[in-house]
């Protein structure tokens, strides 16, 4: 991505010594400091990861590797910074590559928290790069798309309001009444038992 200023932008990864690499502030120190003599600035740098090495290196058998992002206003002292890399005694191999269509969001999702904001920005304005909204608003404006849904939920009202048309069917239950009413018909049978027998003849 070129730029009006010709502010340029660099991924780097080092390797180095993993007991270098646990006394964080020296080893981040020691790497602004070969920046910073060639007039380059740390956007950001973070550890990416420990490894056992493919094949020793010197000594090594083991390295930790470290992702950071730089710029500067041209390339003229990338000669000076890849030959520092080299004389220096925590840098095992250096690889530093043009990244100038990374955007400041982009090195945002490398180096996670480990950005510097002051550096960030000044690569922002040089570039006229905008800070891409932050997830929770983009979270708010799709959820006010969905308030028609929730408005549309007393439609379904009408539906319970058909529950007293079954009312008729409770009401047939006085039609069984006349299935009862006939059970006095049978009254007669039952007195007829009740009543006294005629008494009957004595034998001759």
């Amino acid at each position: 991505m070129p730029t009006t200023n010709q502010t340029r932008v660099y991924e780097a990864m080092f390797l180095v010594d993993t007991g270098d690499a646990a006394i964080w502030d020296d080893l981040t120190k020691h790497i602004e400091g070969i920046l910073g003599r060639s007039g380059a600035e740390l956007v950001g740098i973070t550890r990416w990861d420990e490894r056992k090495l493919a094949y020793p290196v010197g000594k090594h058998k083991r390295g930790t590797y470290i992702l950071a992002f730089f710029h500067m206003s041209s390339g003229d002292g990338m000669a000076e910074i890849e030959h520092d890399c080299r004389l220096s005694e925590k840098i095992i191999r250096a690889l530093v590559l043009k990244a100038d269509h990374f955007t400041v969001a982009d090195m945002r999702l490398q180096l996670g928290e480990d950005v510097r904001e002051d550096v960030a920005k000044k690569v922002m304005d040089a570039r006229g790069e905008k800070e891409p909204p932050p997830p929770e608003a983009e979270a708010g404006d799709e959820g006010g798309d969905e308030k028609p849904s929730t408005d549309a939920a007393p439609a379904e009202a009408p539906a319970s309001e058909e529950a007293p048309a079954e009312a008729p069917a409770s009401e047939e239950a006085p039609a069984e009444v006349p299935a009862s009413e006939e059970a006095p018909a049978e009254a007669p049978t039952d007195a007829e038992a009740a009543s006294p027998k005629p008494p009957q003849s004595p034998e001759n």
